[in-house]
């Protein structure tokens, strides 16, 4: 969920654009819990409305060309919460993090039937693998993050972050966590929070553009950090290189217009280019030197919403949310950058997690 969705309203008139679309479905859509195997493919969670509690999640099995939707209601007969934000695959178990519920739910992978739902949190937004006995949970309305075991499928500790968090990413006995958000904690969302894995504690930090949105780390072990620039536009949109052993920015790349929000930062299978997206879907290669001045794939008529690799094959996932009302798009785009198909998902499709076995 972004201020996308808040201006998303405003989009209606895209709808009647959209359905002289010539892009055909993949897959066939069936709800029946018996459809559901574990398998190759990959979850997609669609975030359904604020409040509304309608968040679903979606399976696509690559091995049988089948869309299995709502896969957590056909195994447990009951919704999966308000808003599911994202989802980690920790040995034979998913942890579907339901952001606005203040949960995890935890499913079995071979037919995802509920094992248990971790309750103690407040609002929580992604997790962070460590170790078999360790992971990070971001939180949104608090301060603090929470410690998980996720052997044990419960919050073992907490420690101090002094600011809302988000997503994460680890190198060595570093963790870099971005504030994304100052709604709920009243401070500047503008920094890059480094954790000591070790001591479970904030050791350091980078002050960067505000709202910062997604990262990953490069095959030459650069940290890159995108940066909307804030809610409001109050900051030139920028995209950060930085060192993660000596935590030092190596350069600044800033965004030729404030009114862009560029977001959902990955990486390919291969680890040297990055994807994003601003408005359209923009592709650079890890050493470039400026940003690109054309998209990869262009917007067109669509509302790209969220972006992901698949791991196996380097095929990139596109999501399209519509006009955050009614079930959304996503889109499978070879390497070439050609569209090989689409698939509608549920309302608001907002992140990806891949399974590969």
């Amino acid at each position: 969920m972004n201020k996308k969705i808040i201006n998303g309203l405003l989009l209606f008139c895209a709808l009647i654009i959209f359905s002289c679309t010539k892009d055909e479905p993949f897959g066939e859509i069936n709800t029946e819990a018996s459809d559901y195997v574990r398998s190759k493919g990959f979850f997609i969670l669609n975030e359904g409305n604020f409040t509304w509690g309608n968040g679903t999640i979606s399976f696509y099995d690559e091995l049988r060309g089948k869309l299995i939707q709502d896969v957590f209601y056909s195994a447990n007969k009951r919704p999966t919460g308000d808003i599911p934000t994202s989802m980690q695959i920790i040995g034979d178990f998913a942890f579907i993090v339901v952001n606005n519920s203040g949960k995890i739910e935890v499913v079995h992978l071979g037919d995802f039937h509920s094992v248990t739902t971790i309750k103690d949190l407040e609002n929580p937004r992604f997790i962070l693998p460590i170790n078999s006995q360790k992971a990070y949970v971001s939180d949104l309305r608090s301060p603090w993050i929470s410690i998980l075991n996720p052997e044990e499928r419960k919050v073992v500790g907490k420690f101090y972050a002094g600011k809302s968090t988000d997503k994460m990413a680890l190198f060595g006995n570093k963790a870099f966590i971005l504030n994304w958000s100052e709604h709920y904690i009243q401070k500047p969302n503008n920094t890059l929070l480094i954790a000591d894995v070790i001591q479970d504690k904030i050791i350091d930090s980078l002050i960067l553009t505000k709202e910062l949105n997604s990262l990953v780390i490069d095959k030459y072990n650069k940290l890159w950090v995108l940066c909307s620039g804030g809610f409001n536009y109050e900051e030139i949109p920028a995209l950060y290189k930085i060192d993660p052993q000596l935590c030092v920015i190596e350069q600044k790349f800033e965004f030729p217009s404030r009114y862009l929000s560029p977001t959902s930062l990955v990486l390919n299978h291969t680890g040297d280019t990055l994807y994003y997206i601003s408005q359209g879907i923009y592709k650079m290669a890890a050493n470039a030197l400026n940003l690109p001045s054309q998209p990869f794939i262009p917007k067109t008529n669509h509302l790209f919403y969220a972006l992901a690799v698949n791991p196996s094959n380097g095929q990139l996932l596109a999501s399209d949310a519509l006009d955050y009302n009614q079930n959304g798009w996503v889109f499978r785009y070879e390497l070439n950058g050609w569209l090989k198909d689409s698939i509608r998902a549920g309302i608001i499709p907002g992140s990806f997690c891949f399974m590969n076995n």
